[in-house]
């Protein structure tokens, strides 16, 4: 069944550049935008600006009420503006750059059943869904597929391709008819180098979100309230290294915990004979680190990357202030961090290493 914003962008575009279609989208765009529904106000502002690129009006209405509010224009809306739900990315920008990311978002329509991204492809765009919904599917091995989510208006996703040009790690498939707002990297780059403040927003959209998921669906962080989990967000940084890099050398101080957002790290231990045992794969949301912090001891195992990865780094002194008095937190560090000297006791001692996945 179509829904209005459906309906809206393909009589406007039926209509074509006239008078009629340019008042009526302008009018409806305005009224989605006070209402609280800033992605339908965006998409069908990109409709009119694609009737009539020199339209202004409703781009400089979206960024009145939806650009930094420390960034007002002369005029602007009084502060009940304040009261509208934030986008995110674009209400972390003034009003000049968030006008700018508005007219490099390119308007997508699609299919049930037709894909927005494909898992194993070059990610090159972040998608924001004005309308509609989507599921979220990855391939298991074995070759099942596995629907891991559903996401409908107001959903931000595949914002990894922003950064980087990993593969997808999962295939995003419309469900019914969908109305989406695609941000395209290239373009995302040619207007940082206009505007540098929107790459430094960038860069910090894309560690919080991925940071969010990881605090929210690790056992180590589940028991910290959701407000010290983005106050712990603010002091992680994010490092890219490529395959085959050492993060981690054994018999040195470790200086910091790492999460691991993507790719796959293996950690080694080194025998004092020269030979070396390699641990289960790092993957994923995982953790390590910890026991050079916990238990002020050289670390224990060399990490290396396998693939290229993106990861997170606590640094020591920002550990101690905000984990290191949790105990909850510390109590699960100190259980992995026991588990995993467990198994390289065993693995010196030449018995056999534990079942299951322990990793260091």
């Amino acid at each position: 069944m179509s829904n209005p914003l459906q309906l809206e962008v393909e009589r406007l575009l039926a209509l074509g550049r006239t008078p009629e279609a340019l008042a009526a989208g302008e009018a409806m765009a305005s009224d989605w935008a006070r209402q609280g529904q800033p992605l339908r106000a965006l998409a069908l502002c990109r409709v009119l600006l694609q009737l009539e690129p020199a339209h202004t009006r409703t781009p400089q209405l979206l960024a009145d009420l939806y650009a930094r509010p420390d960034a007002p224009a002369k005029g602007a809306p009084p502060a009940a503006a304040a009261t509208l739900p934030r986008v995110p990315l674009f209400s972390q920008l003034g009003r000049e750059p968030f006008m700018a990311l508005l007219g490099a978002l390119e308007l997508r329509t699609f299919k049930a059943g037709q894909n927005l991204i494909t898992e194993g492809e070059p990610g090159r765009s972040m998608f924001a869904l004005a309308d509609g919904q989507v599921d979220v599917v990855r391939l298991l091995e074995g070759g099942e597929r596995r629907t891991l989510a559903s996401m409908g208006e107001g959903e931000f996703f595949g914002e990894i391709a922003l950064v980087s040009e990993s593969p997808r790690l999962a295939s995003v498939v419309a469900t019914r008819h969908t109305v989406a707002l695609e941000l395209i990297r290239t373009r995302l780059e040619r207007i940082a180098l206009r505007y540098p403040a929107v790459g430094e927003t960038v860069r910090t959209f894309y560690r919080e979100r991925l940071l969010a998921n990881v605090l929210r669906s690790n056992p180590v962080f589940t028991t910290l309230p959701p407000e010290q989990r983005q106050a712990l967000a603010r002091c992680f940084e994010l490092r890219l290294v490529d395959a085959g890099t050492v993060i981690i050398e054994q018999g040195q101080k470790g200086d910091g915990l790492y999460l691991l957002l993507q790719g796959q790290c293996t950690p080694v231990l080194r025998h004092p004979d020269g030979k070396q045992s390699a641990f289960s794969s790092l993957r994923e949301g995982d953790v390590f680190g910890e026991i050079s912090l916990l238990l002020g001891q050289p670390a224990s195992a060399t990490v290396r990357a396998e693939t290229p990865c993106h990861l997170l780094r606590l640094g020591r002194d920002a550990f101690e202030q905000n984990l290191a008095s949790q105990p909850r937190v510390r109590a699960a560090l100190m259980r992995l961090g026991t588990e995993r000297l467990l198994h390289i006791s065993k693995l010196l001692s030449g018995r056999a290493a534990l079942e299951g996945d322990l990793r260091v």
